[in-house]
């Protein structure tokens, strides 16, 4: 009998495989795996699937030559690429080297590892085409459960584009930024239901910053706060800081002043 279902793959490349475990953990894959035919998934399934792919979903950050081989056998054998939490979609915690001296970083991080042929962390997009993001550190299971189901009905994916702020005053969250914390809420992409700031944590930023984002007005802010240029940046710089320094492109400037 025929198998219609579309051939799904599920990757990662450096990176700590926590999207992974999310995607294979949460309840959500029960009905996953009724809906697509998961022909590769490394953590779970031993024999290894030489065909094409209707979709490959990529966990990780691009951090050695060995990542962007990888990223182009992929997207050579898939049909749809998307890009799966933080650090395939931003660069995520990785890429905070990119802001450090690189050859301490590498020293101190991967001291016995010294062969690898480094490159500067990246986000896939980097390097392939990328079709559909998936973002969060972890992704939100309703996010993919939902984005999977648009792709089997052959329904358009709609991603969240409003920042967490507007999901905070949904969930009557008191603003973390009167409380006297570095809360990225207003530059950062929703979606997340607010998780971090309903939990009394600050935003860190880890779903990108909005197509909208008012990265001056922010920072002033922040600055009339009385935050250091340093200590803003710090903050920025932990999931998406490469997305948030393109966002703004005199964020330099701002911190400086």
């Amino acid at each position: 009998m025929k198998n219609n279902k579309l051939r799904v793959g599920i990757f990662g490349i450096s990176g700590c495989a926590g999207c992974l475990l999310t995607f294979l953990y949460e309840e959500c894959f029960k009905e996953i795996v009724n809906l697509v035919d998961i022909k590769s998934f490394p953590l779970i399934k031993e024999h290894t699937y030489k065909g094409d792919f209707d979709y490959v979903f990529i966990e990780g950050t691009v951090c050695f030559e060995r990542d962007i081989k990888r990223l182009k056998e992929l997207r050579k054998r898939s049909k749809k690429i998307v890009a799966l939490g933080t650090c395939s979609c931003f660069g995520g915690v990785p890429s905070i080297k990119n802001f450090l001296d690189k050859e301490k970083t590498m020293r101190f991080v991967y001291p016995t590892y010294n062969h690898l042929k480094a490159e500067n962390p990246t986000p896939i997009y980097k390097h392939i085409k990328v079709d559909y993001y998936l973002p969060q550190c972890p992704p939100s299971k309703e996010e993919i459960l939902e984005f999977v189901k648009c792709i089997v009905t052959e329904k358009e994916f709609k991603p969240y584009t409003d920042p967490v702020c507007l999901e905070c005053r949904k969930n009557g969250n008191l603003c973390l930024l009167n409380k006297g914390e570095i809360c990225l809420g207003p530059i950062t992409n929703g979606g997340c239901n607010s998780i971090c700031p309903s939990n009394n944590v600050e935003c860190y930023g880890c779903r990108g910053p909005c197509h909208d984002a008012n990265m001056k007005a922010f920072i002033s802010l922040l600055i009339e706060k009385g935050y250091s240029g340093d200590i803003i940046k710090s903050k920025m710089q932990t999931f998406a800081g490469l997305q948030f320094m393109e966002k703004g492109e005199k964020i330099s400037e701002w911190l400086e002043k």
